[in-house]
């Protein structure tokens, strides 16, 4: 027997989800972090993904001003980063600083990556839409890196721990299982 779910909560029911830590970087050089699981690929010739963000947020705003962000792809290590990241507002405080993450100059872009993540993704925006409460910016992957030692065969090993977001305060690590077919 199925339970009906209230639509506002629906979304819930695609996850968990990867959560990864977008970087912008205004036209100032203050460097802001997010925690967003609301991130999805949408074509891989060219390679372009979709994140999904809220209007009042302080990101959205630094990517408004110069069209690039990165995502950083964490491993269940940077649990607490995650979380503080999604907790706390950017526009005031300094969340690199308080989540001492170190950033490296990315190729591709003028906004860094996170050292301490499995992966990066240097994107461009390519569209902005407004929908409801949100911003969805379709953007242009322009490089992708990920730690050899753990991004094997072109996909994470169970090692790297990447982290999925369930709901709230709860997160999980994916397994892998093989198709017996």
């Amino acid at each position: 027997m199925k339970k009906e779910i209230d639509l506002i909560d629906s979304y819930k029911l695609l996850h968990p989800r990867p959560v990864v830590l977008i970087c912008a970087k205004g036209k100032g050089e203050k460097v802001n972090v997010m925690s967003c699981s609301w991130i999805t690929p949408v074509s891989d010739d060219p390679p372009v993904i979709a994140i999904s963000l809220w209007k009042e947020g302080y990101t959205h705003t630094l990517i408004d001003e110069t069209g690039e962000f990165t995502v950083n792809i964490p491993s269940s290590k940077l649990l607490e980063q995650v979380w503080v990241a999604g907790v706390k507002s950017g526009s005031k405080v300094d969340k690199i600083k308080l989540l001492k993450l170190n950033l490296v100059a990315s190729d591709t872009v003028n906004v860094p990556r996170i050292e301490e993540c499995l992966g990066t993704l240097e994107c461009k925006v390519k569209n902005r839409i407004e929908i409801g409460e949100q911003i969805l910016y379709i953007a242009e992957v322009k490089k992708a890196l990920a730690d050899k030692t753990y991004f094997k065969k072109d996909i994470w090993t169970d090692e790297a721990e990447v982290l999925l977001h369930c709901a709230g305060k709860t997160f999980s690590i994916p397994k892998l299982i093989k198709n017996k077919s």
